[in-house]
């Protein structure tokens, strides 16, 4: 990190990078920016000169991420301040944390909240040898048919009633403070490299049918030791429902 006068221009160089939008005052951010460190720091010699992990921070002074990673540590991660960049509406990020992967090429193959992602250490190694990314949320390549193409983009889409997603997802609120407040559960998560429990509600417009669509999913991604996951699944189940469609993806260690 240089100093806040510093005017930094970060240009792809041929290795796969993983670029993390938060922010120090964002709850959420704080799992994955470590988990960002531990894989650095797990995967340093192989990794040289393959992959990086920037940290793209949103907060209003450089001087309160300099003195946030400097007190956590995280000092592995490249760390820049967004500053008076437009960056964050260059990229469509409206909220943190939000992660892009980025391919040898310099071509973004993921975008959005790292929960997106179950294993984000092997996306990297896939990147890094060259491989391309499968799964939810990765881009694709051309496709011949537009319409067939037009289908196929609104997978996962459909009508919704955009005010009443808006509503729950405001109640929700309350429901993600009780869990934070949580010991038993605050506890168990400690014990966990991820523990997301995330809204998203994505919407985009289709011009063949001139209908609003929307995607309303809630994120669970644990991955820790298998007792705690139990634990912490059930709680999720009994205190975390709505109309949006479960996504769990889950790791034992």
């Amino acid at each position: 990190m240089g100093d806040s006068t510093d005017t930094v221009e970060l240009a792809h160089d041929g290795q796969a990078w993983l670029l993390d939008f938060w922010a120090t005052w964002c709850p959420p951010c704080q799992k994955p920016m470590a988990h960002n460190q531990e894989m650095l720091t797990k995967r340093a010699e192989d990794w040289k000169g393959k992959v990086r992990i920037i940290g793209l921070s949103i907060d209003q002074s450089m001087d309160a991420l300099s003195k946030h990673v400097a007190t956590k540590g995280w000092t592995a991660v490249e760390h820049f301040h967004r500053a008076g960049s437009d960056a964050s509406a260059v990229y469509g990020v409206n909220g943190v944390p939000h992660v892009m992967l980025i391919d040898k090429n310099g071509t973004i193959v993921f975008k959005g909240h790292p929960a997106g992602r179950p294993d984000l250490e092997a996306d990297l190694d896939k990147l890094a040898a060259g491989e391309a990314l499968t799964g939810e949320g990765v881009a694709s390549g051309p496709k011949a048919g537009g319409e067939a193409a037009a289908e196929e983009e609104e997978e996962g889409f459909a009508e919704v009633d955009a005010a009443a997603i808006n509503t729950e997802m405001d109640g929700f609120k309350a429901v993600a403070e009780g869990l934070q407040a949580d010991a038993e559960l605050k506890e168990l998560a400690k014990q966990c490299p991820r523990a997301f429990c995330v809204m998203t509600f994505t919407q985009k417009y289709n011009p063949k049918t001139q209908a609003l669509l929307g995607s309303y999913k809630n994120y669970r991604v644990l991955v820790g030791p298998s007792a705690g996951l139990a634990t912490i699944k059930n709680t999720l189940d009994e205190k975390v429902k709505g109309s949006f469609e479960v996504v769990l993806r889950e790791q034992a260690m």
